[in-house]
């Protein structure tokens, strides 16, 4: 009886692990609970479909760095409270920071701190499995007393990883490896000139090259004359075009004015768009500027204007390039002079700079009383999707979302998505590319009594909730019987059109051990048709030899699979069966097959056995009678059945039997 309790309580615990993407706009995912204030929340995803969140957590008077994962479907996979990355001494107010994932699905984070007294910038690389890869402490990218913010990183194709940021009047850049060496000195680039130099950003360009965009501030830092420039940097560091690019100076940039959005178009150029009031009229105007990969701007001078709309105010711009588009849209808070009376326009620039949704743009969401507040534009594959915030009150909003295509057309049947219907106010949202079909948003949500980090997906087709997986992971078989070896296999299709990763494979009770691949083995990584044996061990003298039941749990990008083992006492207490003088041990290769498959066969006694193979309606379509085994035998089957016909594609199951002992298992046939 204990033992089907303690399945029971294994059960039960499994299904309070799994927090799975909300259907349900009231109720959201809860991705960190934790007492205390949990601030300034960061996402990023890879195309595999992990998704990293990460944020800052109050604690015991000090603001944490916590990291959590998730996989595809939004089950978190690491434990509630999340991965503890730093709680090193931090400020009693925080500045901005940035994450990044990079092409081995490790996580990138780059903050300030003031571990060693003064504020200084810090970064981690933490392995899909949570290994700290640049030691406990991360990497420590300056030691010196000037004030440093707003720190930036982005991965180049080259799988290196750039960081920038403000240090005093100057901005510092550094690359590091994976490994974590700095390759441009112990101390990085310094980038100045004789005014302040401020809020760098970066975007990755060439095999191992960055662009730069970055203000040039003169005058006081409350109300700067802010100007706007960009340079590419080679692999070396060194500068490639020879002179900055200049995006803006005209002026009129606020010093609350500081991230711009700032997108590839493709070429290895840039768009890049914001507002200002260069003529001083007390209206916003928003901006867009085209640089090419040579550093020239396409566009005229100082950017295009997207709107000539008399007596409005144009805030807050926003980016979307869709694939294979020339052109490229805006979309802002449009409002009226009293800023009361608010919309959300957009306009479409062609290559050449011209205003296509008319001189004034289109409205998307019309101008009126409402309180709307653009998040972010991200491109889809043809289109693209608005995301934006509709308040209720002053704090309190629902987040909601519009696809839109190139012509100005709502997608989506009912035009807007909430995502977020809550009555709470939600603190910097952050919202992720699009990957696996979906984006994810996050945000940092008053509903409770602290404020709390809250996450959201919503699918190309505007639904809410998991993903649905176009073919499975398939693991073969889902039950497995040790009854006279102490070892058996697992055999892991991945029959999906996507890279999934197999995040670790471990068991339940511990009766049973995975040897192979070994601890080192996982994440493992699959691409769409690969196959992986996992090979398993019972652990010599277990002290738990009344549970004869143990469960092999795979942890993935896109679910969890589970594996029922029976295991015999003598087996689990490591004792001698009688049955293993005659132990048959097989396997099978390739698997899956596209021609013939081969069956190495080893056995402990010379003796003839049977080869069985039936479909998966249970029939038998093959039988091969081979004599004299000896220590061992390879059998060819050609993927004909008793009547000389070449089978269908698909699942088969085998035996091998010699009368006394037999081993199955799963053959995956593919065209």
């Amino acid at each position: 009886m204990k033992k089907f309790t303690f399945v029971f309580i294994w059960i039960l615990f499994s299904f309070q692990l799994m927090a799975q993407w909300a259907t349900d706009a009231a109720e959201n995912t809860a991705i960190n609970l934790a007492p205390g204030e949990q601030a300034i929340p960061k996402v990023a995803t890879s195309e595999n479909g992990t998704t990293y969140v990460s944020w800052f957590s109050s604690e015991g008077g000090n603001y944490n760095v916590r990291l959590q994962k998730l996989d595809v479907l939004g089950d978190k996979l690491w434990a509630d409270d999340a991965l503890l990355i730093s709680d090193n001494e931090a400020m009693s107010w925080l500045t901005d920071w940035d994450m990044a994932i990079d092409q081995d699905d490790h996580a990138i984070l780059v903050f300030q701190d003031i571990r060693t007294g003064p504020n200084n910038i810090y970064a981690y690389r933490i392995s899909p499995g949570g290994e700290f890869v640049w030691g406990e402490d991360g990497l420590a990218l300056s030691n010196n007393d000037a004030f440093e913010a707003a720190p930036k990183v982005c991965i180049t194709n080259a799988g290196n990883t750039v960081f920038a940021w403000q240090s005093d009047d100057v901005i510092i850049v550094q690359k590091v490896t994976s490994d974590g060496t700095l390759l441009w000195g112990d101390t990085g680039i310094t980038i100045s000139g004789s005014d302040t130099y401020s809020w760098p950003q970066l975007l990755p360009v060439g095999d191992d090259d960055v662009i730069m965009k970055y203000f040039n501030d003169s005058g006081p830092t409350w109300s700067p004359t802010r100007h706007v420039y960009a340079q590419r940097y080679d692999m070396d560091g060194n500068a490639v075009w020879a002179e900055a690019a200049v995006i803006s100076n005209a002026g009129g940039i606020s010093a609350w004015t500081q991230v711009f959005p700032f997108v590839n178009d493709g070429n290895d150029g840039f768009f890049i768009a914001w507002h200002d009031d260069r003529d001083n009229n007390n209206l916003a105007s928003i901006f867009v500027q085209h640089i090419d990969n040579a550093g020239q701007p396409v566009f005229q001078d100082n950017g295009v204007e997207v709107s000539l709309s008399p007596g409005m105010n144009h805030f807050y711009a926003n980016l979307a390039l869709p694939q294979g588009s020339d052109d490229i849209f805006v979309y802002w808070n449009e409002m009226n002079g009293n800023q009361d009376q608010k919309g959300i326009y957009g306009q479409k620039v062609s290559s050449s700079g011209e205003r296509l949704w008319t001189d004034n743009g289109k409205a998307i969401v019309e101008v009126s009383s409402a309180n709307l507040s653009p998040m972010a534009a991200r491109a889809a594959n043809t289109d693209m999707v608005v995301f934006y915030e509709d308040y209720f009150d002053a704090v309190s909003t629902a987040v909601k979302a519009m696809k839109i295509d190139v012509d100005g057309n709502f997608v989506w049947p009912d035009e807007v998505v909430t995502m977020s219907s809550v009555q709470s106010a939600k603190i910097h949202p952050d919202i992720g590319s699009l990957h696996n079909g979906q984006w994810v948003a996050v945000w940092g949500d008053e509903r409770n009594a602290d404020r709390d980090i809250y996450g959201q997906n919503i699918q190309m087709d505007g639904t809410l909730g998991p993903v649905e997986i176009q073919g499975d992971l398939e693991v073969h078989p889902d039950t497995v019987i040790m009854d006279t070896v102490p070892w058996d296999y697992v055999l892991v299709v991945n029959s999906t059109p996507d890279t999934v990763t197999i995040e670790y494979a471990t068991f339940t009770f511990g009766i049973c051990e995975v040897i192979n691949p070994g601890p080192s083995g996982f994440p493992y990584v699959m691409a769409s048709g690969d196959s992986l044996t996992i090979e398993i061990f019972v652990v010599p003298g277990s002290n738990i030899a009344y549970y004869e039941m143990d469960y092999l749990q795979l942890v993935t990008s896109i679910g969890d699979y589970e594996v029922v083992f029976y295991i015999d006492d003598g087996l689990i207490q490591g004792g001698v069966i009688e049955q293993n003088r005659n132990t048959i041990r097989v396997t099978t290769f390739p698997n899956p097959s596209s021609g013939n498959v081969w069956f190495d066969i080893q056995s402990t006694i010379n003796k003839s056995l049977d080869l069985e193979i039936y479909n998966s309606l249970g029939k038998i379509i093959q039988f091969i009678n081979v004599d004299d085994i000896g220590n061992g035998k390879e059998i060819m089957w050609d993927r004909k059945d008793n009547n000389g016909n070449e089978v269908q594609p698909g699942i088969y199951t085998y035996r091998i039997w010699n009368g006394e002992n037999s081993q199955s298992g799963k053959i995956i046939l593919s065209r």
